[in-house]
């Protein structure tokens, strides 16, 4: 039996959630939807839960995708576990602080579910 890979997901938007399921809707993924970054928090120190993937929106409400990110890097059970962004702006600015924050992947949105799909598979083979 194939292990799934865990990803949690969080986003403030029931429909990017609802969207990124529908990508992560397969028999090799466990989907772990937040809709804020306490309650991922919350999941994530959980030593027990390790996920193989965070995907997480810049623009939320209270805790944005940056604070989450610096607590994520934090926690030293999760420090190889990549994590991508996916958010509404693109601009070249915000790329380059989330890269020299230690994300490994930036997606903008609307999403293209051909491109993230691409990306999520090629970040959980590494």
């Amino acid at each position: 039996m194939i292990s799934k890979k865990r990803v949690v997901a969080v986003d403030d938007s029931n429909v990017v959630l609802k969207t990124l399921k529908n990508v992560l809707d397969k028999e090799e993924y466990e989907f772990h939807p937040f809709s804020t970054g306490t309650r991922a928090v919350e999941y994530l120190v959980q030593k027990d839960k390790i996920p193989d993937l965070i995907i997480l929106d810049i623009e939320m409400p209270g805790m944005n995708g940056y604070e989450v990110l610096e607590r994520i890097k934090k926690m030293k059970h999760l420090e190889s576990v990549p994590v991508i962004f996916l958010t509404s702006d693109g601009e070249k600015k915000q790329v380059i602080k989330a890269v020299t924050g230690g994300i490994k992947d930036y997606v903008v949105k609307p999403i293209d579910k051909d491109i993230l799909q691409e990306k999520i598979q090629t970040l959980l083979k590494k």
